[in-house]
């Protein structure tokens, strides 16, 4: 949506290009008044004084042309000939040449005029086009630079996929073994003993590293989507019933907004709930408690968006970059695969995800997928 214009800011811009278009045509008609009132007071005796007075006259004829173009310098030398031509009839009656030369003079005006305005126009476009030109280069070069940053990116994710996927494997057997030894003597040690406690240590710090291994096969291993037009909203809902707990036990309130006509979206449901799952618990963990996390969801042309909003303390300019990377988390037990492979499913789906600055604090993500065909069509 565009920003609106604030007319008051719009009135103090405005104010000072007005107070100098008012200087300008101040300076110019005392400039023409001024050089008409020396042809005057000045004996004609002076010629050369006369003469240097004519030469004088082309000063703001110049200047009015290039400030305001062909009309601008045509007007002045209109102005400039209508002040001179009653000193050639009062002062120069009698003398045919010179009077002559004067009024050859007053030609000359109107030509200087147009021929300067129409070389400021044409300087001016000039001047546009190249700083369009710059400005188009420069977006091209950023736009470049994004996708080479791009392009090592996910080569460097690429080869950090395959040894993870390598890794995972080849630490799932070992894995299973020791679940299975912790699991036998968890069964024998007596319940309230320090042994039973550091059973269950080592078996929560197991779920959490089986959780981990799982982690890293869902990004190394990304399944394509099985797409079928699903209700967005009844993910959403899904995901507020699995995540309600831990929301009340923060305490944060969810709040969650039904468009009135979002069409159904051709996703794969259980990759787009991972999705929203990852960023709105993400929310909860950035949220202070009392706070709110509101889920809303809209249409844009050719998108259907899901906006998961927090009142956290926002995102870093710093990290803004490095959000969706694997294995970046501020988080002390954070493996920073979430958003990440959050990011891989929405790209399978051909859209997009980017954290955006709330207001007037905490964060915002935005989901954007495509709207189908069909019901692109019908709305």
């Amino acid at each position: 949506m565009p920003a609106l214009t604030d007319p008051e800011n719009h009135h103090h811009a405005r104010g000072p290009r007005a107070r100098g278009h008012l200087i300008r045509g101040v300076g110019l008609l005392a400039g023409i008044g001024g050089i008409a009132s020396l042809h005057f007071v000045t004996d004609p005796a002076y010629l050369v004084l006369h003469e240097i007075y004519n030469y004088l006259c082309y000063v703001p004829i110049v200047f009015a042309a290039y400030w305001y173009g062909a009309w601008g310098g045509v007007a002045a030398a209109a102005l400039t000939s209508a002040a001179f031509i009653p000193h050639i009839r009062a002062v120069w009656v009698g003398n045919d040449a010179y009077t002559a030369s004067l009024y050859a003079e007053v030609v000359v005006f109107h030509v200087l005029g147009l021929t300067v305005g129409l070389l400021a126009a044409t300087e001016r476009r000039l001047t546009a086009r190249y700083r369009d030109a710059a400005v188009s280069l420069e977006r091209a070069n950023r736009e470049l630079r994004e996708s080479q940053e791009h392009l090592r990116r996910a080569d460097r994710l690429s080869a950090l996929g395959e040894i993870a996927a390598g890794l995972a494997h080849e630490i799932q057997n070992p894995l299973a073994g020791v679940k299975g030894a912790l699991e036998i003597i968890t069964s024998r040690v007596v319940h309230g003993t320090t042994e039973a406690e550091f059973a269950d240590i080592g078996g929560k710090e197991l779920a959490r590293l089986e959780g981990l291994v799982s982690e890293f096969l869902t990004y190394a291993r990304p399944h394509d989507p099985a797409l079928r037009l699903t209700d967005v909203h009844e993910i959403v809902e899904r995901v507020a019933a699995l995540l309600h707990a831990q929301a009340e036990r923060k305490p944060v309130t969810l709040v969650f907004e039904r468009p009135i006509a979002f069409p159904p979206l051709s996703i794969d449901p259980e990759q787009i709930t991972q999705v929203i799952f990852n960023v709105v618990l993400n929310a909860i963990q950035a949220t202070p408690a009392g706070g709110h996390i509101q889920t809303r969801e809209f249409v844009e042309p050719g998108w259907g968006v899901i906006d998961v909003i927090d009142e956290g303390p926002g995102i870093p300019p710093e990290h803004l970059l490095r959000l969706f990377d694997p294995f970046f988390t501020t988080k002390p037990r954070g493996t920073g695969l979430g958003l990440a492979i959050s990011q891989r499913i929405v790209t399978a789906h051909r859209g997009t995800i980017e954290a955006l600055p709330g207001s007037p604090s905490g964060s915002v993500f935005r989901i954007r997928l495509p709207l189908s065909k069909r019901t692109a069509g019908a709305s």
